[in-house]
């Protein structure tokens, strides 16, 4: 977002770099949901439940920088990969855009996987 409210077109990431990481995510996702499906099923005391929320945290990232084209990790350094390997962006305002766009990413993530994780604690163990 700028100051007037308005999205950018500020992203870092080409359409190679999109599918790896929607395909982590859902990977990731598959992962968690199985390991809270075989937790809350056996009865796993509420404590071990927490594992859940790596593998959907790592989802969330992936499919929601996938979806951003954003990936965090180039927007911290400035830096995009539009498929022909990482480059430097040199204009400022674009790299304040990834780097809005990143933590609105991370945020939104934590926020799901916290979100699911409660979830899975609801249950009796």
């Amino acid at each position: 977002m700028t100051a007037t409210g308005k999205q950018t077109d500020a992203l870092n990431l080409g359409p190679r770099e999109q599918r790896k990481r929607r395909l982590l995510g859902i990977v990731a996702l598959t992962v968690g949901v199985g390991l809270a499906f075989v937790l809350v099923v056996t009865g796993a005391p509420r404590l071990a439940r927490l594992v859940v929320f790596f593998p959907v945290w790592m989802a969330g990232l992936g499919l929601l920088q996938a979806r951003e084209r954003t990936c965090i990790a180039l927007a911290a350094r400035g830096m995009c990969n539009m498929d022909d390997g990482e480059a430097r962006i040199e204009d400022e305002t674009v790299v304040a855009d990834l780097r809005a766009a990143a933590r609105r990413i991370n945020r939104r993530a934590l926020i799901t996987a916290s979100i699911i994780t409660l979830v899975t604690l609801v249950f009796p163990g």
